[in-house]
């Protein structure tokens, strides 16, 4: 017998002998088993499920698929597609293995449906499955960052930026990535728009067109109604990219390096003169509010200000624009630079035997800045002062509480702009101090060394601690687990 069953059942079978012959009729049964797994589910609006058909009996394993009696689907019911198609490619003929279910983009009127694997060697044998289509949990929406962008021109060396995307309320966060021209009926087409691949990096053209507007698309795959669109801009002049620190906190005691990083500075100085080529330098300007400031440009893509402590005494937001020389000079875009008030607390998560873990936290996390010093603050290594020695050591440093009274233990912390005018204190139970510390200055040391004499007492709770440090400008470091208390 065949492995699957002919289209005309039963069939004959013919004996000749030269004229004579005689014929049997044979009818042809099936003893194929289909079965669908998973055999029900829930599929959230416009959202996939992976579906599989077991076929045994046969060695033709091959089946075709239906949606509520419809071949493959329909938009109204939802579709079969090749697993992972996207936009959804329906399988062309009878196939082995899995296949995905997209369901449509609402919940149908006859709820749930039912998807049919037909046996290609018996079609009367099928088995099912019955997927419930339940509504969104709110409509599908894509965001992209950055939002609008500035990519100098590609040359023999590409000029790429790198875009990402966000889809809410579907699992099936995957979106297409398509370039074009920003401008209804005007401006790139094709090539001269630049390209971009399926992970969202850019790369630019090697003009700019003409209106100077790229629009970037991300459109999600679940639903392509929901789309979201980035503007680029061509630019051979100068462009701020990221500022270090963006924002700052509002009255800080010393001045600090504000650091512009782009693309198409000139490198050298310039005194800060409102007047472009007057001898004041040769290299890019920093605007701050319009005022140009004395700057220092290292490189095509970098250059550094230093701002005051009365530039920043109250809450604002200044702007920052980069000036190339000239007559007139070429002006970058501008980037905003907050100035947060004032606000020092810190939030605590307190936790003990009564309650070893806590939940629900909301966890602010501040930006590397790089105010008050040319660099972050950090500590690297640490020691015990013993006869007026520094030795350093591996960490945690070991020290033992007394038994009774009150006893000093001097460290050595060497780190990358440490100041004994600093506020040093170490993690401790429940967010509370219970070691005293008093800083001052190491000579003959190393160079950012500082000793930390620390009072112990017999009610210093024992256990690995952190050491906090704050700078004057309130900027933050911490050391995790330097310290022992046995």
């Amino acid at each position: 017998a065949p492995a699957d069953l002919p289209s005309t059942n039963p069939v004959i079978v013919r004996a000749t002998a030269g004229s004579t012959s005689a014929s049997a009729t044979v009818t042809l049964t099936s003893g194929i088993n289909v079965a669908v797994s998973p055999a029900s589910a829930t599929v959230i609006a416009a959202q996939r499920a992976t579906f599989t058909a077991t076929v045994a009996g046969s060695p033709d394993t091959a089946v075709t698929w239906s949606v509520n009696g419809v071949p493959n689907g329909s938009p109204a019911a939802g579709e079969i597609c090749v697993v992972g198609s996207s936009p959804c490619v329906s399988p062309n003929g009878a196939a082995s293995g899995s296949v995905d279910y997209v369901a449509p983009l609402v919940a149908p009127a006859v709820n749930p449906v039912t998807l049919t694997a037909i046996s290609k060697a018996d079609p009367s044998r099928t088995g099912s499955a019955s997927v419930f289509v339940a509504a969104q949990p709110g409509p599908i929406s894509v965001s992209i960052s950055p939002a609008y962008a500035f990519v100098v021109p590609s040359s023999a060396q590409p000029s790429k930026l790198q875009f990402f995307a966000s889809v809410s309320n579907t699992s099936a966060t995957a979106v297409t990535w398509t370039v074009q021209s920003a401008v209804s009926g005007a401006g790139c087409g094709g090539a001269a728009c630049g390209s971009i691949d399926a992970t969202g990096l850019y790369t630019a053209p090697s003009h700019a067109p003409l209106p100077n507007s790229i629009a970037v698309i991300a459109t999600s795959a679940a639903d392509p109604t929901k789309r979201a669109t980035a503007t680029v801009a061509i630019t051979s002049g100068p462009t701020i990219t990221t500022l270090l620190p963006s924002s700052v906190m509002a009255g800080a005691v010393e001045g600090f390096p504000l650091e512009i990083k782009g693309a198409n500075f000139v490198a050298g100085g310039d005194a800060g003169s409102s007047t472009p080529n007057d001898g004041g330098g040769s290299g890019s300007a920093v605007l701050l509010n319009g005022q140009p400031r004395a700057t220092t440009c290292l490189s095509a893509g970098a250059c550094v200000i230093a701002l005051n402590p009365s530039d920043v005494q109250s809450a604002a937001t200044m702007t920052v624009q980069i000036r190339n020389p000239g007559s007139p000079g070429a002006l970058s875009n501008v980037v905003p630079f907050v100035i947060v008030p004032f606000d020092v607390s810190t939030g605590t998560v307190s936790l003990g035997g009564s309650q070893p873990a806590a939940g629900n936290q909301n966890i602010v996390v501040v930006e590397p800045t790089t105010a008050a010093v040319s660099s972050p603050i950090n500590v690297d290594s640490v020691g015990l002062i013993t006869g007026g020695n520094c030795v350093m050591q591996g960490s945690p440093v070991a020290v033992t509480r007394p038994s009774s009274g009150s006893e000093t233990v001097s460290l050595c912390v060497h780190g990358n702009g440490l100041d004994p005018a600093f506020t040093y204190q170490f993690s401790g139970p429940a967010g509370s101090s219970d070691i005293g510390i008093a800083a001052s200055a190491v000579s003959g040391i190393f160079p950012n060394t500082i000793e930390l004499d620390l009072t112990l007492s017999n009610i210093t709770f024992p256990g690995v601690r952190s050491l906090f440090v704050s700078t004057l400008n309130n900027d933050r470091a911490v050391a995790t687990g330097i310290l022992e208390v046995r």
